[in-house]
C-alpha cells in the first residue's frame, strides 16, 4: 500500500524523460514504486549558437508527460514536480514549452540552472548509505547536454559544476555524420576539447577518493560489461574506440547499443575516458544517484 508521504518527479533531460514515483520510509529512506524512461530527445541542435526546441519534439514531450501523469493519478498522488535541464534552459523558445506543459497539465515546468542540477545530484548521493560511509568522493553525471561534477567532502557538498560536455552536444559539435565511423583525428579533437573545458572550469578530481558515474552512459556500460558495478579506464577506452570504428547500425547490431543512444555513445565513452585519463583515475563506480532522487529527497524532507 502506497504511503501518504509519496511523490512523483518527471525529469525532462536533453536525451530522454525520466519518471519516478517513490515513498518515504520510516527509516528516512526512499522506496521506488514506479520508474521508467521515455526516449524523447528534445535537445537536438543544443550545440548551435542560438539553440531552439523543435515544435515536433515539444509535442512529443507533452504527450509523454500527459501519459506519465496518468500513472501518477493511478496512485492518487498530488505531490509532483516537472523539471528540465540543459536543453530547455539553453533554448531560446523554452517559454513555449513552459506554456504548452502548463496548458496540457496545469503544472508549472521548473527549469533548473546547472548549479541546482548538480546540487540535487549531490543530494541524491547522500541518500546512499554506502556513499555516506565513504564521506569524501567525486561524481560525474553525464547527460545529453551537460556533465555535472560533484565533490562531496565529509558528506557535505563542497563543489559542484555544470559543464557543456553532454553527449548530444559533443556529437553535434564534432561528429558530422554519426551514422558513419569516426576518425582518430575527430577523437583527438574531442579529447582536446574535453581537456580544455575541464581546465578552464578548474575541475579537479582526486585519484585518492572514489569517482562515481551516473546517467545513461553508465547504465549502458553496466549492460555491456556483464552487469559490472565498476568500470576501468581501459574498458571505457576500448569501448570508445570500438564504437567509433563501427557504423551506427553496427553499434546496434554488434555492440548491442540501444538504438536511441547509438549515435551519441562514442562521444560519451570518449568524454568519460578522457576525464579519467586526465586525472589518472583507474576505476569509476556505477551510481544510480541521479537528479530525480535528489529532488525527491527535498520534496519528502528526508
Amino acid at each position: 500500500m502506497i504511503q501518504s508521504q509519496s511523490a512523483a518527479v518527471i525529469d525532462l533531460g536533453t536525451n530522454s524523460i525520466k519518471f519516478i514515483i517513490a515513498e518515504k520510509m520510516p527509516e528516512n529512506s526512499l522506496r521506488t514504486i514506479h520508474e521508467e524512461t521515455v526516449e524523447v530527445r528534445i535537445g537536438t541542435g543544443i550545440s548551435h549558437s542560438h539553440p531552439s526546441l523543435e515544435d515536433s519534439a515539444m509535442e512529443k514531450v507533452c504527450e509523454a508527460i500527459v501519459s506519465l501523469l496518468q500513472i501518477k493519478d493511478h496512485y492518487k498522488l498530488d505531490l509532483v514536480r516537472i523539471v528540465a535541464t540543459s536543453a530547455v534552459r539553453e533554448a531560446s523558445n523554452s517559454n513555449r514549452l513552459i506554456d504548452l506543459i502548463k496548458t496540457k497539465t496545469g503544472i508549472q515546468l521548473e527549469i533548473l540552472n546547472g548549479e541546482k542540477e548538480a546540487f540535487y545530484i549531490g543530494q541524491a548521493i547522500q541518500l546512499n548509505a554506502d556513499y555516506k560511509k565513504i564521506g569524501t568522493l567525486n561524481s560525474i553525471d553525464l547527460g545529453g547536454g551537460s556533465l555535472e561534477w560533484i565533490y562531496l567532502k565529509n558528506n557535505r557538498l563542497e563543489k559542484a559544476l555544470s559543464l557543456p560536455l553532454g553527449a548530444v552536444r559533443i556529437t553535434e559539435q564534432f561528429i558530422k555524420d554519426p551514422s558513419k565511423t569516426i576518425s582518430q583525428d575527430t577523437i583527438s579533437l574531442i579529447e582536446e576539447h574535453v581537456k580544455d573545458i575541464i581546465t578552464k572550469n578548474k575541475m579537479v578530481v582526486s585519484s585518492l577518493c572514489p569517482l562515481l558515474g551516473s546517467g545513461g552512459t553508465f547504465y549502458i556500460l553496466n549492460q555491456l560489461l556483464d552487469q559490472a558495478s565498476s568500470f576501468t579506464k581501459e574498458d571505457i577506452q576500448r569501448l570508445g574506440l570500438a564504437s567509433s570504428r563501427l557504423s551506427l547500425q553496427e553499434r546496434i547490431n554488434h555492440l548491442k547499443i540501444p538504438e536511441k543512444r547509438a549515435d551519441i555513445i562514442p562521444a560519451a565513452f570518449i568524454t568519460v575516458a578522457c576525464i579519467m585519463e586526465h586525472f589518472s583515475i583507474t576505476h569509476i563506480e556505477h551510481s544510480k544517484s541521479s537528479l530525480k532522487f535528489g529532488i525527491l529527497k527535498e520534496m519528502l524532507k528526508i
